[in-house]
């Protein structure tokens, strides 16, 4: 369980003088900490987001191709056509539903 005041680490990191000067002359001190936590928290979302992505290359490559083709054909045959899409929803409009935006 945190304790209060534990809930975060703080840490020393070394940047080029060159970044530090322009973060300088646009962020604003008080907010340096904000943006720094929320670029490393959106840089390891990112590294996650792409490692289950590969995750996911990776297992549908490993499919068997019928498996594939069966899924693909129960895929084809719940498509539905764009006449089909405007026939109900002149159905509901019909039915004095309004239509959504």
């Amino acid at each position: 369980m945190a304790q209060p005041g534990r809930e975060y680490e703080v840490i020393s990191v070394s940047l080029p003088r060159d970044l530090v000067a322009r973060v300088n002359e646009i962020v604003p001190k008080t907010r340096r900490s904000r943006i720094i936590r929320d670029l490393l928290s959106s840089f390891v979302d990112s590294v996650n987001r792409k490692r289950v992505a590969e995750e996911y290359r990776s297992y549908y490559a490993r499919r068997p191709s019928r498996e594939t083709e069966e899924e693909q054909s129960l895929l084809d045959a719940w498509e539905i056509s764009d006449a089909e899409v405007w026939a109900m929803l002149e159905r509901e409009e019909s039915r004095g539903r309004r239509a959504t935006r």
